[in-house]
């Protein structure tokens, strides 16, 4: 999260309960901040372990798919309700597919024969009668301050900047399943080749078990899609980046009546280093990463001009040759990074670039700072820092004031991926050793999106357009106070009515009947609907 924070200090590891204010002490933003995170993190972890790793309420189940239309174009219905995948709460009030809150698929993308192939699929009058389509759930938190959402300013007040928010994104996605098999054989082909190439025991085990999970899902899907739904949640594991952060160890000196300096941070001000992904190496290509000496929190709207002459709403803290960011909200959702520009000069609150760029302000444009340069053996690409040096090696990169960063190699590096190194004027930095006391490779803060599968979309055995749901699961209440009466479809699905308070004869009579409906459509989860828990 990109805000204006001291410090981010909750660590799950630490399994502390509660932050504990005490009289007469200071209070910093970190402390109610992991109050909070310590209370969510418990939630969300009680709702995985009762619930599993997705699941709805049987009385208000959301995500329902159904298809509506004629034999021209077809139109996707998400339906309300709530589900819970790895225990974050999901709230839909029901929306269309290509309107979605927080994602809007587009028939066609930047680029020549990109674009939402579900889309397509369902907007085209001659379908092909072989294309199907597996729908999921992704899930995630973003951060929002007052450029990202004005109705955080408190206008009774003037209108300060106050606190930001963290907001839960969800968006229903699609996947053809032709793609789904070629993308499988491909991780499938890539681990093989790892494998031919380690020489480690341990590491030649996980990458064999790595083997034989994907060829098991490949013969899965090609055995009965219906019973493919968790097949291919493969395709978004990977194994985590990882990074080490240090103090440049200081030069030693020969001369035995001259004490070396330590190594320190030199910095004169308290700050948050933020490292980020930038473009990640999904494609083969060589990651590069920004970096930002405030948690990247320096940013304003873009409000007008182009080019090279960029109007903004506050150009406080940007200052000539800085690195900025543009972006918009399209970005943020769909996890891609922005453009990368250099400042030449500022003039008022217009800020002109040494280069133009292609790229028009919206509402919802915004402009960050970042603070990577190219100085002594740092090389920049594109305006960002490749994660190797020259001669391809992962060695040691100077930031700034004596602080280093090291990436791991053999890292699926994502854009987004980040790490928080605290700095202090007392010369150290808060970063965790390993056991021989050198800097202790971290993976990245924040976790990945979570997926969970809802169906399929296709031509069924009629060779009609027809949606399925067999892949949600359902919880159901255990209480026996005021018992949900209703009636349960052959999907699996619950139609439930009005809330009944019930007599202790009746509660027990409801309670077995609600047993018998979950053994029975557990028994057919598997072929005809959704599954209970």
């Amino acid at each position: 999260m990109k805000g204006d924070f001291s410090r981010v200090s909750f660590d799950p590891r630490n399994h502390f309960s509660q932050v504990l204010l005490q009289q007469g002490r200071v209070t910093l933003d970190a402390d109610p901040n992991e109050q909070g995170a310590i209370l969510l993190h418990y939630l969300r972890t009680l709702a995985r372990d009762l619930f599993g790793p997705y699941a709805a309420p049987v009385d208000n189940a959301g995500f329902d798919l159904q298809l509506d239309g004629d034999d021209g174009a077809l139109s996707l219905r998400i339906g309300a309700g709530r589900y819970y995948v790895q225990g974050i709460l999901c709230e839909n009030e029901g929306c269309d597919y290509t309107a979605q809150p927080h994602f809007r698929p587009q028939p066609q993308g930047k680029e020549q024969g990109s674009g939402d192939p579900l889309r397509r699929w369902l907007e085209s009058s001659n379908r092909d009668d072989d294309t199907r389509f597996w729908i999921y759930l992704k899930v995630w938190e973003r951060h929002l301050t007052s450029v990202e959402w004005p109705q955080l300013r408190e206008v009774a007040l003037g209108g300060p900047d106050t606190c930001s928010r963290a907001q839960v994104v969800w968006q229903v996605r699609a996947l053809a399943l032709d793609e789904i098999e070629s993308a499988l054989k491909d991780r499938y082909e890539a681990t093989k080749a790892r494998l031919g190439t380690t020489q480690d025991d341990a590491e030649r085990a996980r990458l064999q078990a790595r083997l034989d999970d994907l060829q098991e899902r490949i013969s899965q899907l090609n055995e009965d899609y219906r019973q493919s739904c968790a097949v291919p949640l493969a395709l978004f594991d990977r194994d985590l980046p990882t990074l080490a952060a240090q103090l440049r160890p200081a030069e030693r000196l020969d001369d035995p009546c001259i004490v070396s300096p330590d190594a320190e941070y030199r910095g004169a001000e308290n700050q948050l280093y933020r490292v980020e992904i930038h473009r990640g190496n999904e494609d083969g290509g060589t990651a590069t990463f920004k970096w930002s000496r405030d948690n990247g929190s320096v940013l304003t709207r873009w409000i007008g001009g182009g080019g090279s002459r960029l109007e903004v709403a506050n150009p406080r803290d940007f200052r000539d040759a800085q690195w900025i960011e543009l972006s918009d909200e399209d970005d943020d959702l769909l996890g891609e990074p922005g453009s990368l520009c250099r400042i030449a000069s500022v003039e008022g609150n217009v800020l002109i670039l040494t280069a133009e760029q292609d790229r028009l302000p919206g509402p919802t444009s915004k402009l960050r700072r970042w603070d990577q340069s190219a100085n002594g053996d740092v090389r920049l690409k594109d305006g960002a820092v490749p994660v190797v040096d020259k001669n391809g090696d992962y060695a040691w990169i100077d930031l700034e004031d004596g602080v280093q960063v090291r990436f791991a190699a053999d890292g699926e590096y994502r854009s987004g991926d980040y790490w928080l190194i605290p700095a202090r004027t007392t010369g150290k930095i808060d970063w965790p050793l390993d056991s021989t006391g050198n800097a202790a490779y971290q993976p990245p803060r924040g976790a990945d999106p979570q997926y969970a599968p809802l169906g399929f979309i296709g031509a069924n055995s009629d060779g009609n357009p027809s949606a399925e749901t067999p892949c949600r699961c359902f919880v159901h209440p255990t209480s026996t106070c005021g018992i949900l009466q209703g009636r349960v479809r052959e999907d699996g699905d619950r139609v439930v009515a009005k809330p009944q308070a019930l007599d202790t004869q009746a509660a027990t009579k409801a309670v077995a009947k609600v047993a018998r409906t979950t053994k029975s459509t557990s028994k057919d989860a598997a072929g005809k609907g959704g599954k209970d828990v």
